[in-house]
Parts: structure tokens; C-alpha cells; sequence
């Protein structure tokens, strides 16, 4: 079931392919990237960490497009 976004929620997004597709929305709404976006092996290596350690794909947006300390 989708939440009022009209997007899953985050205990639904069990598999890597929605979670991207997730990360992919929150990306692109908060004016990160622009379609199309073509996802570079790298890319996809750094996603599938991110979910790998549990990060919901908005915390991965941050994580990802984030200011470095």
C-alpha cells in the first residue's frame, strides 16, 4: 500500500530494484538530479551499500548528494 505521496513505504521496499526506484523520486523531487538519470556502475555500487546497511532511500538521498565533512 502506498502512503499519501502515493509512493511505498519503507517497510515495503524490501528488494533493491524498488528501493532505487524510491531513492530514484526522493532524488529527483528534491532537485538532486533531473530524468532521465542514467545509474553508472558506481553509482549503483554506493546505492546497494546504502541499502545494504539499512538506510531508508530519503536518508540515502542525503547521504548520497550531502555536503562531505
Amino acid at each position: 500500500m502506498a502512503n499519501k505521496s502515493g509512493m511505498p513505504r519503507q517497510e515495503e521496499v524490501v528488494d533493491l530494484g524498488g528501493w532505487i526506484s524510491v531513492w530514484y523520486d526522493k532524488a529527483v523531487a528534491a532537485r538532486f538530479i533531473q530524468p532521465p538519470f542514467v545509474l553508472d556502475d558506481s553509482t549503483a555500487d554506493r546505492l546497494q551499500g546504502y541499502f545494504d546497511v539499512g538506510l531508508t532511500p530519503g536518508d540515502a538521498v542525503h547521504a548520497f548528494f550531502g555536503v562531505m565533512h
